[in-house]
């Protein structure tokens, strides 16, 4: 699971399904990232760097993108992600390592929900993280019933993954955030 550096003055994240190979460790640094910041910002520059580097952000004239975090709930090499993708519950309820990494992804909600005050949307791209997802939330209802139910008040998006919104152009919903993040004009 690859972790994101919580940013205090987050209200959205992002929380990509798996890295691409040419994301080069950083979600939406490659050429899905690089098709949603022409669909949403009308930039030719991936949105992960629009996200993440402040200067190219400002330069390019969209500072409000810093609001957003993303991280990636998934290398791809999980030994139980084959079954996840296929959505075979029975086979993950005896994986061990999938019960890790719910319980990693509970201590990490657990993190952004103290650091991250301003946190009013989720976006999860892809069945396999909403399913790590609810399976987390789950676990955090058990251990701390007031960070899940914070959560539960929270905006949680379900989309297809990143690059079927993509394909699909069926990223309306992401550009509305996107807008409503987005400066008055006034």
């Amino acid at each position: 699971m690859v972790q994101l550096s919580l940013k205090r003055k987050m209200k959205v994240l992002f929380v990509i399904d798996r890295l691409q190979d040419d994301d080069l460790g950083i979600p939406l640094h490659g050429i899905n990232g690089l098709k949603m910041s022409r669909l949403l910002v009308e930039e030719s520059i991936p949105f992960g760097r629009l996200i993440d580097d402040q200067a190219v952000a400002e330069a390019s004239g969209h500072p409000y993108l810093k609001r957003i975090g993303v991280e990636t709930m998934f290398l791809g090499d999980e030994t139980f992600y084959p079954e996840l993708l296929r959505g075979k519950r029975q086979a993950l309820s005896t994986h061990e390592d999938y019960h890790k990494a719910v319980q990693r992804y509970t201590k990490h909600l657990q993190a952004v929900h103290s650091k991250c005050t301003k946190l009013h949307t989720i976006v999860l791209f892809g069945r396999s993280t909403q399913r790590l997802y609810d399976d987390a939330i789950i676990r955090l209802e058990e251990e701390n019933g007031h960070v899940a139910d914070a959560f539960k008040e929270m905006d949680v998006l379900r989309l297809p993954t990143v690059h079927r919104l993509v394909r699909d152009e069926r990223i309306g919903e992401v550009k509305a955030i996107v807008e409503r993040l987005a400066p008055s004009k006034s």
